[in-house]
């Protein structure tokens, strides 16, 4: 039977009387634990105010862990099946416990995941909400810190559904952005900053939010939590920027704010809740202090509770307005954000950085309130002692004194921005006039103060970088050092920036108090802005009561000492839910309840986020981080690393696959597991083969955005490793790859074999090319992807760019004896070619020819190479036994570590003696070889700056010797993932390719998916990553630096990439007298204008700033 409105509301609505128990006095220290099946940790008060709510029952109740099916959820998957299509309703363990965290420090196991695509799935799925009485979550990234977007419910999820939910439109002179939520908020920006660059716009523009997180976190999420960051302050929040919203109401119903039809038909429609929000708005107008209160909360940063702010902004006459902005900051309790319209706000591209010491917090902080009158500063960031002894090196080179800074001193990191550089410097003089008249003294060292001018702003941008980057890593240095098994805390605590010092001084004693020696003191100083952060465990009884205390005190502290917000930008959810009243009185409060009762009567978006009558429902669901395996044990399940993930659309990201092995690592580790338990870790175990390995590129592109540098590639291979050698039975449990140790012996008889290989592999690749032109292509990729199923998927997918096989390697190009080397060297420099390089054209080149139907590919990346090298005045080398030789990833990959070891050393040997031992330059064809043999660990010093990959050689040595002329033609561009990784490299590809053609086009993806081959037995992983490249119609042809890369961007993109050695030979020609001029120079590896500094700064200069980082 349905319960009334009326009566599924009231549960919610009720608070407690004055006196009665509440989240700031309930007592945790006489607590008990309580560990659910899944892990969580609940700590029970001895005084419990809610006892029914924990309290085991059959029968369902709108509560976190009282929802269990009565038979309601049975009907509404067996409904939503009609809605959104089964492979995207997920209900096996795995991905319910993937779901059932974001970034904050709850677990709560949803009852399913369902992926929808767009908005008539998510208008039937809240219809079946309605019918059946089912709570429903929409989740977007993840990265919310507050437990926003979990539940133990139904999660809607909008993240990473392919193309769904991305669609974006630009104003013409970039002033408005309208985004779906399924855009990263920094694709948002760069798409912004983009349409600027094409259209040649005087302005450009971004969105006014920034938080740290926003090139994880998603459009929709940015909204739903209000959030903010380092200089948006509120100015230039999603509430204050935002110019219309398209949103789904609880019953499905869709309202477009910026469509005057959808808003008459809103009104007509919803009369009643257009009717209580003016209601609530003349009330609260009508309600001085009230009205007073309101207004005085939100002139510094809030996001605790609803935005109240709009019930006295805007007419009681103009409930659509009302609406949408309650909407901003409502977390998914009110309503589906389909997507938003942004007032962008100006770029300004003239910055200066300066980083200020001062001896204590009080005299920082009061320099911060007089820059924030002067109004001059666009941010500051405030780091307290804990946060300075952290700085390395090269920030301390660049801080007067920051080494001998006593304790208790604090700095400020300032920044001020100009229109032009004049505007610039004016501003730099009124900052620098804002802190003298603060009259404090300068430098860490009471005792011997400092001149401000011993602090200059700092208008170079890698000396800016270096602050900036010191600022925004300090939280992933905190966390990337706390104890195996704890979790990294943030609270984000505001108050009115007079009280910035008061506020900071007390909690930094509450904390030293409750024994956090760990914890740091960071923010937005400019704001009032303070992040706490620390390391807690949930391990212990006595770890979960400190924790209470902590939080009842800051609560105490931030409302009642300084009224200030006990959450600025990082939402709710959660965390804050208990604590509403206490910050917002019983009047507001009560104000917050009436406009969910309007929107939601029957409690069933997000339910228990912002408002949440239990006063322990911040201690309940508490996520566990067990140990699991060094690799990953420091893993804060931030999220960062997910938009960089090939797999992110198909299976489960980097985060999800730690969060799920650990919890696989827990369950085996249980002593007495229960049958359910065991079930379920037989379950997890299968679908991980597909999910958490297969499908796992292990490109190490997740250790790019990783805060604590994980890379979880790296541990999906050490998990092949263990299982092919047959050392973990556990391992191999949880592992696709072959779970015996013959595959190792399989594996080393292929390496100890690889000639054959080598030569096997041309003569199948022809065959098959064979059948191509005689039956045609739709044949081939239906007989292989019936074999790749019965297989295992073993063999490959086959697809039209698939190449034929390759011509041998010449033997007359290949290296001398040692012996022969200072002879032939002799014979070069009379032949007028003073300089060589080794040139190593890797086995997937040797073996790989071109694609049918490429009329540009002119011969083997050795033939190409050795042309533009002579151009140049390079002679090239080839190892000797090239046919044998190996980096070793092919095994690598595959978790077979003895077999690529063993190819990774012989490779070395082979080029160490070509190179004279490092002495002349090594050029690897294949970027991903380069990283392998790297990786694998050089054992020969001298050979540590020799290695090139075709991009960074040619920029450093050929370059200077060559003219280009740009091609009458469009290319596109694809950088492999390890040469992203490698800093600079990205934009050397870019420089050097726009010196080659008339349009050049980056295919925007951070990684192809195709890891060798898997991509080839996985399609479907390649198919997914390369969805998103969206070149334009005039592109003829695309360049990289990796062959089965360049296999799976042709299929996805519909033309032939080809090695950009290609592109080079094409657009070059010999540069006039340059061959003459470096012929003075015999066996020199010669820089810019035919000069040559020591070999070993053109190593260095090579191998660390301009080619892959050094071993």
């Amino acid at each position: 039977m349905r319960r009334s409105a009326q009566q599924g509301y009231a549960e919610l609505s009720h608070h407690a009387p004055d006196g009665a128990v509440s989240a700031s006095n309930t007592d945790f220290v006489n607590s008990r634990l309580h560990i659910n099946d899944w892990g969580a940790v609940s700590s029970i008060p001895e005084n419990d105010p809610a006892p029914h709510l924990r309290a085991a029952s059959s029968s369902y109740l709108n509560h976190d862990g009282m929802r269990v099916d009565d038979g309601r959820y049975k009907a509404f998957l067996q409904d939503a099946a009609a809605v959104v299509p089964q492979p995207r309703i997920f209900t096996d363990p795995l991905h319910l416990l993937a779901y059932g965290s974001d970034a904050s420090f709850y677990r709560l196991l949803p009852k399913a995941v369902i992926k929808v695509h767009n908005e008539a799935e998510v208008q039937g799925l809240l219809r079946l909400s309605q019918a059946h009485k089912v709570p429903v979550t929409f989740r977007a990234a993840g990265t919310s810190l507050s437990g926003q977007a979990v539940s133990d419910s139904i999660i809607i999820s909008v993240g990473y559904v392919g193309k769904n939910f991305r669609r974006i439109s630009i104003k013409d002179d970039g002033s408005q952005v309208t985004a779906e939520v399924g855009l990263l908020g920094g694709e948002v920006n760069k798409l912004l900053a983009g349409h600027a660059r094409r259209h040649k716009l005087p302005i450009s523009y971004r969105i006014g939010p920034d938080p740290a997180s926003i090139d994880a976190a998603m459009i929709g999420g940015i909204v739903a939590n209000n959030a903010s960051g380092m200089c948006c302050g509120v100015a230039q929040n999603t509430y204050h920027t935002i110019a219309d919203m398209r949103l789904l109401l609880a019953d499905g119903t869709v309202l477009d704010t910026a469509d005057e039809s959808s808003r008459k038909a809103f009104l007509q429609s919803h009369g009643k809740l257009a009717s209580a929000l003016s209601g609530l708005a003349r009330e609260v107008q009508g309600d001085p202090q009230l009205a007073g209160r309101i207004r005085a909360k939100y002139k510094i940063k809030n996001t605790v509770g609803y935005s109240l702010n709009a019930l006295v902004d805007f007419p009681p006459d103009d409930p659509v307005t009302i609406l949408k902005h309650l909407l901003v900051g409502s977390e998914g309790t009110l309503g589906f954000i389909s997507s938003v319209t942004y007032n962008t706000v100006q770029e300004v591209h003239h910055k200066a950085s300066a980083f200020v010491l001062f001896p204590d917090l009080y005299s920082a902080c009061d320099s911060v309130r007089h820059l924030k009158s002067s109004g001059v500063a666009s941010a500051v960031e405030i780091c307290d002692y804990a946060s300075l002894r952290l700085a390395q090196q090269e920030f301390v080179s660049l801080v007067a004194e920051l080494g001998q800074a006593q304790e208790g001193a604090a700095g400020l990191l300032i920044e001020v921005k100009g229109e032009t550089q004049q505007q610039l410097q004016q501003r730099i003089e009124a900052a620098q006039a804002a802190l003298q008249a603060s009259g404090v003294r300068f430098g860490g060292n009471a005792g011997a103060p400092l001149g401000l001018e011993s602090y200059p702003f700092r208008i170079n941008a890698a000396e800016t970088k270096v602050f900036w980057d010191f600022r925004k890593g300090l939280i992933p240095i905190i966390g990337g050092s706390r104890s195996v098994g704890t979790s990294m805390m943030i609270e984000d605590v505001v108050c009115p920036v007079e009280h910035l010092a008061g506020m900071t001084a007390d909690l930094t004693a509450l904390f030293r108090e409750c024994g956090y020696s760990d914890a740091s003191a960071v923010g937005h100083a400019l704001e009032g802005n303070l992040h706490l952060v620390f390391a807690q465990g949930f391990r212990t009884p006595e770890e979960v009561a400190t924790f209470g205390r902590l939080m009842a005190g800051m609560a105490d502290i931030v409302v009642h000492k300084y009224n200030g917000s006990l959450k600025g930008e990082h939402g709710t959810g959660r965390n804050m839910a208990p604590f509403v009243e206490l910050e917002w009185g019983a009047r507001a409060t009560g104000i917050m309840k009436r406009i969910k009762a309007a929107f939601d009567p029957h409690n069933l978006l997000n339910p228990g986020v912002i408002l949440n009558d239990d006063p322990a429902a911040h201690m309940q669901f508490l996520k566990p981080s067990p140990p699991a395996a060094s690799l990953i044990d420091n893993c804060m399940e931030c999220g960062y690393c997910e938009a960089f993930c090939p797999s992110r659309d198909v299976t489960i990201t980097p985060r999800q696959r730690i969060q799920t092995y650990r919890e696989i690592t827990r369950l085996r580790g249980l002593q007495q597991p229960t049958q359910e338990q065991q079930q379920r870790l037989s379950q997890m175990e299968d679908t991980w083969q597909y999910d958490g390995d297969s499908t796992c590129a292990a490109d190490g592109m997740c250790a790019v955005r990783c805060p604590v540098n994980i890379n979880t590639g790296e541990f999906t291979k050490q998990l092949r490793t263990a299982a092919v050698d047959g050392l973990d039975a556990a391992a191999g449990a949880a592992s696709a790859s072959t779970s015996s140790a013959w595959g190792s012996r399989l594996a080393m008889m292929a390496a100890n074999n690889f000639r054959l290989i080598n030569g096997g592999v041309p003569l199948l690749l022809n065959t098959v090319d064979f059948f191509h032109g005689l039956l045609g292509p739709r044949l081939l990729e239906v007989v292989s992807g019936t074999l790749n199923k019965w297989t295992n998927h073993i063999v490959p997918v086959w697809n039209p760019y698939i190449p034929k096989g390759a011509k041998a390697v010449s033997a007359g190009l290949s290296s001398p004896q040692a012996s022969e080397l200072p002879t032939q060297a002799a014979r070069a420099t009379q032949s007028g070619i003073p300089r060589q390089v080794v040139f190593l054209p890797t086995c997937v080149n040797r073996m790989m020819g071109p694609a049918r139907g490429d009329d540009r590919y002119s011969g083997s990346t050795l033939e190409v190479f050795t042309r533009l090298a002579e151009k140049a005045g390079y002679q090239v080398i080839v190892p000797q036994g090239v046919s044998g030789l190996c980096c070793g990833m092919m095994f690598d990959s595959r978790g077979a570590k003895k077999a690529a070891g063993l190819k990774a050393a012989e490779a070395i040997t082979a080029l160490s003696l070509a190179s004279q031992m490092g002495k002349l330059p090594i050029v690897i064809d294949n970027s991903p070889c380069l990283a392998q043999l790297k990786s694998a660990g050089l054992n020969q010093q001298e050979l540590k700056f020799s290695l090139y990959e075709p991009v960074a050689f040619t920029s450093l040595f050929l370059a200077p010797g060559l003219d280009f002329d740009k091609l009458p033609r469009s290319v596109a561009l694809h950088v492999p993932c390890t040469s992203k990784q490698a800093p600079g490299l990205s934009e050397k590809f870019v420089a050097l390719a726009e010196q080659c053609a008339e349009s050049v086009t980056p295919t925007g993806i951070p990684c192809c998916g195709m890891a060798g081959d898997r991509g080839l037995r996985f399609p479907e992983l390649t198919s997914s990553a390369c969805q998103h490249i969206d070149l334009p119609s005039n592109v003829t042809d695309g360049y990289s630096t990796s062959r089965t890369c360049e296999i799976g961007v042709s299929n996805a993109a519909g033309l032939h990439f080809r090695s950009i050695l290609f592109l080079f030979d094409e657009a070059s020609k010999p540069k006039p007298g340059f061959r003459e001029t470096a012929k003075e120079l015999p066996q020199q590896q010669v820089g810019q204008d035919g000069k040559r500094p020591s070999l070993t700064t053109v190593h260095e200069a090579g191998g660390a700033g301009g080619g892959m980082t050094s071993v």
